[in-house]
């Protein structure tokens, strides 16, 4: 896959073709990995819509390069919009400043909690439909527990239109604007997975260790209420024996990460490797955390390739804040916790209500 960068979903007549040929090759391949189910130990124990739904996703992001999945996806708020209305939600777009990033709500503004959802996509591309509709439950189940919490996905910069650090730097702003509404730091819940929860560590490590020249913000005293982290993209490298272990059992191949990789890595100053790849920060980074965020939770799955570096990040996160926990999810993928919701199942597992919980039990 060409790593060369050009305008956002902009594709050649070639690529065009080849979207063609996915189209029809895709439920081919849907059905060869259905057929092997009964044969391969990470499949056997999934329902059919399961491997029927990682299968596809698989083949796709195989042969598809960035720039035709952009194509396809649009961006997060064309994601969103086409989301809404099967969910009931009224489309509500807030623009924040001219930070060129966007606040997509889910529910009414101004309740008194407030959950950020920061998608995934290597900060390449947009949000898919599923992980609102994963937040959107878990925000009516809090609901419906007296928690008053409202709930908005953020729409940032992705790449090629933006790279590092704008993402960090419309985060930072997104928070602003939601205090300066009103809402208590407190009552800010930032919940993400994959990129988006590397960017939530990101703008963690510019208010410990502040670069000039790029925005921080002072809580004064007081705390975000939580932060969520899902398989976290703590690392562009490839090199842990996780890769090697799980690089056809987890839902997307290596080749993905490293692609997306490619795309995102050049623009990154060696000096702030450690903002944007969080497993490689030194000892003692996120010392003092625990003044800054009252509960972190971290995901990652057994069989995913990010595995051994989210756990070496999240052991030393650990260290550092002593109400943080960490999980790895049994014969879990990329994003374990959706699942349920990338297959459409008609019951929707563990994760909802468990996190659901969780967030409840800080929301006093």
């Amino acid at each position: 896959m060409a790593t060369t960068k050009r305008e956002y979903g902009k594709i050649t007549g070639k690529e065009t073709l080849g979207l063609f040929a996915v189209v029809l090759m895709m439920p081919i391949m849907q059905v060869l990995r259905l057929l092997r189910k009964p044969f391969v130990e990470w499949d056997r124990v999934r329902s059919w819509r399961r491997v029927k739904a990682e299968g596809g996703f698989g083949y796709a992001v195989s042969v598809m390069n960035a720039y035709q999945l952009q194509f396809v996806d649009g961006s997060s708020q064309k994601v969103y919009e086409k989301w809404a209305p099967t969910e009931g939600v009224k489309v509500d777009v807030e623009k924040i400043g001219d930070s060129g990033a966007q606040l997509l709500w889910a529910t009414p503004r101004g309740r008194k909690r407030v959950i950020v959802y920061f998608h995934g996509g290597g900060y390449v591309l947009p949000t898919p439909p599923f992980t609102l509709s994963f937040w959107n439950r878990v925000t009516k189940a809090l609901n419906e527990k007296g928690k008053d919490v409202g709930l908005a996905f953020l729409e940032y910069s992705l790449v090629p239109k933006e790279t590092y650090p704008v993402p960090m730097k419309q985060t930072i702003a997104m928070i602003k604007h939601l205090i300066s509404a009103g809402t208590k730091p407190e009552d800010i819940f930032l919940v993400g997975d994959s990129a988006g929860a590397a960017l939530i560590l990101q703008v963690v490590s510019q208010i410990l260790h502040p670069i000039p020249d790029i925005p921080s913000v002072d809580f004064q005293s007081s705390k975000l209420g939580a932060i969520i982290l899902i398989s976290p993209f703590v690392t562009f490298d490839n090199n842990s024996p996780s890769w090697a272990e799980n690089g056809r059992k987890d839902i997307f191949p290596p080749s993905f990460f490293t692609h997306l990789s490619g795309l995102v890595k050049p623009d990154i100053p060696e000096s702030q490797t450690a903002y944007a790849e969080a497993v490689k920060a030194p000892e003692g980074w996120f010392k003092d955390v625990d003044i800054l965020v009252s509960r972190a939770f971290i995901t990652a799955g057994a069989n995913e390739c990010l595995r051994d570096d989210i756990t070496k990040f999240a052991e030393a996160f650990k260290e550092v804040h002593s109400n943080a926990s960490f999980t790895v999810i049994p014969r879990g993928t990329h994003n374990e916790p959706y699942g349920t919701f990338v297959a459409n199942e008609p019951d929707k597992g563990e994760w909802p209500p468990r996190i659901t919980e969780w967030l409840a039990e800080g929301m006093l």
